[in-house]
C-alpha cells in the first residue's frame, strides 16, 4: 500500500510539479504527517523532492528530473506514446490512464495529436462488439463459438480456442485452435457472425509461428499478368505490393502477381471494369469474357439471374415493375438443380462420370458424376448466393428479398427437393 502511495505522489508531482501537503493528504486519504514521511522516503530513495514554504510553495520536484531519469530521447518518447495510442484505438486496452501518465511523464501537452482507427469506414456497433468479444475470449482464455463464412462462401458453425489477434494486410484475424477441425486456423473477423463466448476455460496451446494455414486439398493458384489504366493506380497500390507493380512510360501499371484460383478472383478482377486487361494466362481472359457476357445478358436480354424478367421502369416520375419479354421463356430455361444458375449454354453445364454434359447441374456444382461439395446443405448454398449477392452489387435484389425468393425456390430444385 505504501509503495503504491509513493508512486501516486511521484506521478502527481511529475504532472503538476508542485502540490501542497494538504492536497496530497486529501487525495490519498491520509494525514499530512504521513505525506511528509512519504516525502522523506522518496528523498531517501534518491528522488529530488523538496518542500518550499510561502505563497506558491508546496512539495516540489527539481526541474529536469524527468529528463535526467527517463534516459529516452524525444523521438523514443513519441514512439512510446504512438504505440500506447494505437493499442487504445484497437480496443486492446480500455484504461486511458496509462497514456495520460506517460504524456505527463514526457511533458507532452495536447494529447489529441494522434488518432489511430483500424475499423472500416462505416463500421458500426456490431463490428465493435464482435471485436470486443473476440478480445475477451483471448484475454480470458475462453472458448468462442461463431458462424463462419469461408472465402468460397461456405457457411459453418465453429468453436475455437483463441490464441491471438492478428492485424495483417489491413484486416483483423483471429488465430485459434478450431475444435471442429482439430487444428490451428486463421479466421477473418469480418466473416464471423453470431459470436458466443462459452463458459469454461481453454487449455494452454502454443500457436504455430507461421500465420498461414496449410493450403486446402485441391488448391490451385494462378500466375497473372495484369495491365491497369492510370485511373486505377490508387486501388492497384492498395492491393498489390510495390515489387509487383511496374509503371509503364504512358502511366499504365503492369502487375505480375499470384492468386488462389477461385470465385473471389473473378469478382476481384471484374470489380476493376474497363480499368483492367488480363494479359495472361489466356484462359483467364476467356473466363472474364464469359462473366461479362452474363452481366450483359442480365441488363440487355432479360435473362435475370432469378429467372424473373421484371425490371423497374420509370413512368410519370414513378417506378413501376414492367414485365419484359424474355429471350429464353421461363418454361424453356434450365437452371442448375443445386445452385439455380441458368444453364443457357453448354459450357455452363457440369459433366457426368463418362464426360457427358449434365442436364441438371452446372460445372461449379457437379463434375465427373459427383457433387463438388458433397457435404453442402441447402442453407449453405443459399448463404453462398446471398454472399455473392452482397459482394456484387445485389444482382438478386436487396438481401431480405433475395433470401425470401431463394427460400421459396430452392426447395423445388432436384438436389434439395424432398421426395
Amino acid at each position: 500500500m505504501k509503495n503504491g502511495r509513493l508512486f501516486e505522489i511521484l506521478y502527481l508531482l511529475i504532472e503538476k510539479r508542485a502540490v501542497t501537503a494538504g492536497e496530497l493528504a486529501r487525495r490519498l486519504e491520509v494525514s499530512e504527517r504521513t505525506i511528509y514521511r512519504d516525502v522523506d522516503a522518496l528523498s531517501a530513495a534518491g528522488i529530488p523532492v523538496y518542500a518550499q514554504k510561502g505563497k506558491g510553495g508546496g512539495i516540489r520536484l527539481m526541474d529536469q528530473f524527468v529528463l535526467d531519469r527517463c534516459l529516452l530521447s524525444q523521438k523514443q518518447q513519441d514512439e512510446i506514446l504512438f504505440a500506447l495510442q494505437a493499442i487504445l484505438s484497437t480496443g486492446g486496452a480500455e484504461e486511458e490512464g496509462t497514456l495520460a501518465r506517460m504524456s505527463a511523464l514526457f511533458h507532452r501537452e495536447g494529447g489529441e495529436w494522434l488518432e489511430v482507427d483500424f475499423t472500416d469506414w462505416g463500421s458500426g456497433a456490431v463490428e465493435r462488439e464482435n471485436f470486443s468479444l473476440v478480445k475477451r475470449s483471448v484475454l480470458e482464455r475462453r472458448p468462442l463459438s461463431f458462424t463462419y463464412y469461408s472465402s468460397a462462401g461456405e457457411r459453418s458453425r465453429r468453436t475455437a480456442e483463441p490464441a491471438r489477434l492478428v492485424f495483417k494486410a489491413g484486416c483483423w484475424y483471429l488465430q485459434a485452435f478450431c475444435r471442429s477441425r482439430q487444428d490451428w486456423r486463421i479466421f477473418r473477423l469480418v466473416r464471423m457472425e453470431e459470436l458466443t463466448l462459452e463458459e469454461g476455460s481453454c487449455p494452454f496451446r502454443q500457436p504455430p509461428d507461421q500465420l498461414e494455414t496449410p493450403l486446402p486439398e485441391g488448391y490451385r493458384g494462378v500466375e497473372l499478368r495484369l495491365l491497369f489504366t492510370p485511373s486505377a493506380a490508387w486501388r492497384v497500390r492498395d492491393y498489390f505490393h510495390p515489387r509487383e507493380i511496374a509503371v509503364q512510360p504512358d502511366g499504365r501499371l503492369l502487375v505480375s502477381c499470384a492468386f488462389p484460383e477461385d470465385q473471389w478472383l473473378r469478382s476481384f478482377l471484374l470489380s476493376f471494369g474497363g480499368q483492367l486487361e488480363v494479359l495472361s494466362p489466356d484462359y483467364w481472359r476467356d473466363i472474364l469474357k464469359e462473366e461479362i457476357k452474363k452481366s450483359l445478358a442480365v441488363y440487355e436480354t432479360g435473362q435475370t439471374l432469378s429467372g424473373y424478367g421484371v425490371y423497374p421502369c420509370v413512368r410519370d416520375g414513378g417506378t413501376d415493375p414492367v414485365q419484359h419479354k424474355e429471350v429464353f421463356p421461363m418454361e424453356e430455361r434450365k437452371f442448375c438443380q443445386c445452385c439455380a444458375m441458368p444453364l443457357d449454354r453448354p459450357e455452363d453445364q457440369g459433366t457426368e462420370a463418362g464426360g457427358a454434359l449434365s442436364g441438371d447441374y452446372c460445372r461449379y456444382c457437379y463434375q465427373n458424376g459427383a457433387f463438388t461439395a458433397p457435404e453442402a446443405t441447402m442453407d449453405d448454398m443459399i448463404a453462398f448466393n446471398l454472399k455473392f449477392n452482397a459482394e456484387n452489387g445485389h444482382p438478386f435484389g436487396p438481401q431480405e428479398e433475395a433470401e425470401k425468393m431463394m427460400r421459396g425456390w430452392f426447395p423445388t430444385l432436384k438436389r434439395w427437393r424432398k421426395e
